[in-house]
């Protein structure tokens, strides 16, 4: 996530300090920087609002789901910058354009056994961005019970759960429990100039192994100090041309995949066919000069993968917003 590299971003001049550009013989340049200041009393808490919308569509087949749940943070004080319990206060979850029952039947298992899990406690950095999940082994215990309960897996599938979850680390879990977190700290305690793009590159996971280059930016598009909001517009994602080389990159090895389970059937391989691929985010955020916290965001992930006949779509739609209580 940008928050481990965006840090450079945060300008140490404080809000609206002039910074001129030294360039002989031109004419000085005043670049205003603003400062999205974090501003928690200590002992704060904050309510989380998450409404998100997941669309996942495999050759023509659609399944929709949609989570609506609302948290309370209590925030004390860490070295690392906080110690933050997460409180599940309220939650709805909902499936749709599932073919099979079956499988919606198993999806409201897994959501049911997540809800079971009313609460999460985490360390996150001075701009609440997640670090590590506290006590992840109990937590991860917790959840495996949880499942087990809902009738999400039953015993020969425990084997497979801590397969997946036992080399875990509390770092890589603060990943993939707290993903809203992370996107709503974002423009947190952010430094820019009021239209001009922070650019930066950086690495995500390929579909296939590996990772592709990518780029991200920050953009601060508002400043009203009269309605007391800034906006923000982040976007991350890899280039046309670097979607391309990452896949005539994993070509070969996707060849010699064919290849090997053709001899295992025996029968002729299957060709790759082109490979397609659109992966992104972009997010835009209304964010309270008084305390820093994101009023509201609008976020969407795309990402979509084609191999031959093979099409798998998949969207992410959020709508997020905290405030401190």
């Amino acid at each position: 996530m940008i928050r481990a590299v965006v840090i450079a971003a945060c300008i140490a001049a404080g809000v609206s300090a002039p910074v001129w550009a030294d360039v002989p013989g031109a004419t000085p340049l005043q670049v205003e920087y603003y400062q999205l200041r974090l501003t928690l009393p200590p002992g704060a808490a904050v309510r989380q609002t998450l409404k998100r919308t997941t669309e996942s569509e495999t050759n023509g087949k659609v399944i929709r789901t949609r989570l609506e749940a609302e948290y309370l943070s209590q925030l004390s004080r860490h070295p690392d910058g906080y110690r933050i319990v997460k409180t599940l206060v309220n939650t709805a979850f909902k499936v749709e354009g599932a073919e099979a029952d079956a499988e919606r039947l198993e999806l409201e298992k897994v959501m049911q056994a997540a809800a079971a899990i009313r609460d999460i406690t985490y360390i996150a950095d001075e701009s609440l961005t997640p670090l590590r999940l506290e006590n992840w082994p109990q937590l991860r215990n917790r959840l495996k019970a949880a499942m087990r309960r809902s009738g999400a897996i039953d015993a020969r599938e425990g084997d497979a759960f801590d397969g997946l979850y036992g080399p875990m680390t509390a770092e890589t879990a603060a990943e993939q429990f707290l993903p809203e977190d992370a996107l709503l700290a974002i423009p947190h305690n952010l430094g820019l100039s009021l239209n001009n793009p922070y650019r930066l590159d950086s690495l995500i996971n390929g579909p296939f192994g590996g990772t592709i280059s990518a780029r991200e930016s920050l953009t601060l598009t508002a400043w009203d100090e009269a309605a007391g909001e800034a906006e923000v517009l982040y976007e991350s994602g890899p280039t046309r041309e670097a979607l391309d080389a990452y896949a005539l990159r994993v070509r070969p090895a996707l060849e010699q995949a064919a290849a090997r389970t053709a001899r295992i059937r025996k029968a002729a391989p299957v060709p790759v066919g082109d490979i397609q691929l659109d992966i992104g985010t972009t997010c835009r955020y209304r964010i309270s000069l008084k305390t820093g916290l994101v009023s509201r965001a609008e976020c969407q992930s795309v990402r979509d993968i084609r191999q031959g006949d093979d099409r798998r779509r998949h969207r992410e739609n959020w709508v997020l917003g905290e405030i401190a209580k």
